[in-house]
């Protein structure tokens, strides 16, 4: 039995052997691998991604979020505690100003209805008679003045009288909320309806005093709500800042073509505070920021020369660089962090490539 194991143990001897020359000669491959890349690099150049430079659109924005109402909107409140009699309109109907949109029973004894009533006819009845004789001289001045005093004060009574069993419509628009249904009891000063222009909306935002400085009266703004854009712009900017709040209120109005966008919703706002449709632009990538400032890649003869730029303004990745670069040159776009000032380069512009070396 020994023997048997002896031999079998110098039968494998052999194959150990050459399974240790195969993992030799393979890391020596790698090795090799290895510094073939690197005679490559040096050779032929570091592959990286380039783009000519040209003039492009710089924008610069501030964003908030905010409700949008309409341009006018005001709501009807019950002048007197009673019971809804009757609603005349649904939301969305429209109706111009002074349309009664809401009734009152008359027969409320707080109201004095038929007093006030009765007492109008009498003193528009007595204060024509009044004037007759006045335009005839059988009066005198002072009796057609007390008769036209007490015209108008019964006048006022009854307008004041309608008003509470009519309420109307405070403006011209559309019904955007009716709070209160036919029978519903109400207290006096609850609201009833609200009336909205909202053909155009509008909407305040509030801007501390670090921005306010970039914010002028007729920039362009945006407001986006769900998937429906808006156009508008900057209709007044307050010159003093709102104690409780600490900011600056900035009003904007927007167009709302076919009413797309109801009256009250929470919308996205974006201000244009700043733009330059011949900036030169560039992505934060293609920009290599330091200690001592930042700098980005020309390439000259598959050199990489290494430039030092003014960054003017800053939005999202975007940079837009005031001095450093020219139209027409090519820079390096993917690969920055893999060079240095005075590095061959080979321009592949293939992201693959690019990526895996």
């Amino acid at each position: 039995m020994r023997y048997i194991f002896s031999q079998r143990r110098r039968a494998l001897l052999p194959v150990v052997a050459l399974a240790l020359v195969a993992l030799v000669a393979c890391a020596d491959d790698a090795l090799e691998v290895g510094r073939s890349i690197g005679e490559i690099h040096d050779q032929e150049g570091i592959p990286v991604a380039t783009r000519e430079i040209s003039p492009e659109s710089f924008r610069s924005y501030q964003r908030f979020t905010t409700s949008l109402s309409g341009n006018a909107e005001s709501t009807a409140s019950s002048l007197v505690g009673d019971v809804v009699q009757e609603v005349l309109y649904d939301v969305g109907d429209y109706v111009e100003r002074d349309t009664v949109v809401v009734t009152f029973p008359t027969d409320n004894p707080a109201l004095n209805y038929e007093q006030a009533r009765v007492g109008y006819e009498n003193a528009a009845t007595s204060f024509a008679r009044i004037r007759r004789l006045h335009e005839s001289g059988n009066v005198t001045q002072q009796s057609f003045d007390d008769a036209k005093a007490q015209y108008d004060v019964a006048r006022a009574n009854w307008d004041s009288a309608r008003n509470m069993v009519r309420v109307r419509a405070p403006i011209s628009g559309y019904i955007t909320r009716i709070q209160v249904g036919e029978s519903d009891n109400v207290a006096r000063g609850d609201a009833l309806f609200t009336v909205a222009d909202y053909e155009q909306l509008r909407t305040t935002v509030w801007v501390s005093d670090r921005h306010i400085s970039s914010i002028e009266v007729g920039q362009a703004a945006r407001a986006v709500w769900q998937s429906t854009e808006l156009d508008g712009e900057v209709v007044r900017v307050d010159m003093g800042m709102d104690e409780h709040r600490k900011a600056f209120a900035v009003r904007l109005r927007f167009e709302n073509p076919n009413r797309r966008v109801p009256s009250g919703v929470t919308a996205s706002v974006t201000i244009e505070t700043y733009r330059n449709d011949q900036a030169i632009v560039l992505d934060f990538q293609e920009v290599l920021e330091t200690s001592e400032g930042s700098f980005a890649f020309v390439v000259e003869d598959d050199t990489a020369v290494r430039v030092r730029l003014e960054v003017a303004r800053r939005q999202g990745t975007r940079r837009e660089v005031s001095s450093g670069l020219s139209v027409g040159d090519v820079i390096v776009s993917e690969g920055v962090h893999r060079i240095s000032d005075g590095s061959r380069v080979r321009v592949v512009n293939d992201n693959s490539e690019t990526g895996s070396q």
